[in-house]
């Protein structure tokens, strides 16, 4: 309808049962108007207030009320559509840049060539949770779909940076190893599920030790991200109380630390979820009771405080991750550190290689807002509900 391909705030949908109240409202309205005329009002004069007004007319005019507020609630969906598809050229420090070019000696297609490679001195790593509690709706579609959008948003902003993916329930998991080949990674993340490792819970200490402590060591590069997506529910830290469940988050925070002292990795946190929480669909606990999961910020900006990093809470979904990580995570002074490497590649998959770049570049499409059409249609509905009048017309003899 309209052109609308997608909406920027489907969650707003529940309002539309909201239309049900609205009839009610009119339904009890109307019923309330008819039981005051006739306690007020004399037989013969109440039989004549009823006799000039028009049912059919009322029942439209209250069609026309339940209308508007229906398109009302699509305008505040925030439709878009009508796409334009823009192709930007890539960015000279994002291109391969082949030594010998592709086209000559074709007779040696397949044999190897070596090709430079600008890279960034910085390695990022993500470690995504695929918990249960990552299936909550609290954000659209769910908490998982819209933490792997926000991830692909950040690595389209790259240049020449190592990018790496880690899962995590109460084992980890590594699913990419630090690469610069950012079609493959983007395969691998949208291939991620809940409970990808076959594991149930989540636990922290063990994801961040297998980071910290094994997965930099393959890298040289002199600055080192880790960026940890997550609700923030740690299963053996809330089943603590007290000291015990104090002492249990400081080995967490140490370990933070550690890895900024020692191998000079920061830490950035992106709390996925909102704070009031959602209703994981399906899940009981051991008395039988539907389960609630909730944003856990406290800890999470903790771990990004002692590991020198920063704190991103997503709560609506609206953020602009791009912008984030341009002003937040890369801010370093230096930064814009590269160099260039050769690397012996094949023909076949640097060809493949060049296309799948290209083809990235032309799928980037943008929708336009059109949320003004829905609400000009509310606005006219109500108009014409207000000019209408529900009385019955006078036939003249």
């Amino acid at each position: 309808m309209f052109g609308i391909e997608k909406y920027g705030n489907e969650t707003a949908i529940y309002l539309l049962f909201g239309s049900i109240i609205v009839s009610l409202i009119l339904y009890l309205s109307f019923q309330w108007k008819r039981k005051k005329t006739l306690e007020f009002a004399h037989i013969e004069s109440a039989k004549k207030i009823f006799e000039a007004v028009s049912i059919k007319k009322r029942v439209f005019k209250s069609i026309l009320i339940i209308l508007s507020f229906i398109f009302l609630v699509i305008a505040l969906m925030r439709p878009q559509g009508l796409p334009d598809q823009e192709k930007k050229d890539v960015n000279k420090k994002n291109k391969i840049e082949v030594v010998k070019k592709i086209d000559e000696d074709k007779s040696k297609n397949n044999q190897d060539r070596k090709v430079r490679m600008r890279e960034s001195a910085r390695d990022i790593i993500f470690l995504l949770d695929v918990s249960a509690s990552m299936g909550a709706e609290d954000l659209t579609p769910n908490r998982l779909e819209k933490a792997k959008d926000f991830i692909v948003d950040i690595v389209e902003v790259l240049k020449g940076e190592h990018v790496g993916l880690v899962v995590f329930t109460s084992v980890p998991s590594v699913k990419c190893v630090l690469t610069l080949d950012y079609t493959y990674f983007k395969e691998v993340l949208r291939s991620v599920e809940i409970n990808d490792n076959d594991y149930a819970g989540t636990k922290f200490k063990p994801a961040l030790n297998e980071i910290i402590n094994k997965q930099f060591d393959f890298s040289d590069n002199k600055y080192k991200e880790l960026i940890l997506i997550t609700d923030g529910g740690d299963t053996e830290l809330e089943s603590l109380s007290g000291i015990e469940k104090d002492e249990f988050a400081k080995k967490i925070y140490d370990l933070c630390e550690k890895g900024f002292k020692e191998n000079q990795i920061r830490i950035h946190t992106l709390g996925i979820g909102t704070k009031s929480g959602s209703i994981l669909q399906g899940i009981k606990d051991f008395d039988g009771k539907r389960v609630k999961s909730s944003l856990n910020e406290t800890f999470l900006q903790r771990i990004s405080q002692v590991a020198k990093g920063v704190y991103i809470p997503i709560a609506d979904g609206d953020i602009d991750l791009k912008k984030v990580y341009t002003n937040e995570i890369a801010k370093n002074s230096e930064s814009d550190e590269e160099r260039i490497k050769e690397v012996l590649i094949s023909q076949n998959k640097l060809n493949n290689y060049v296309q799948k770049q290209k083809e990235s570049e032309e799928r980037k499409v943008f929708y336009r807002e059109l949320y003004y059409i829905p609400l000009m249609i509310s606005l006219l509905l109500l108009s014409l509900e207000f000019y209408i009048s529900d009385k019955k017309r006078i036939k003249r003899k």
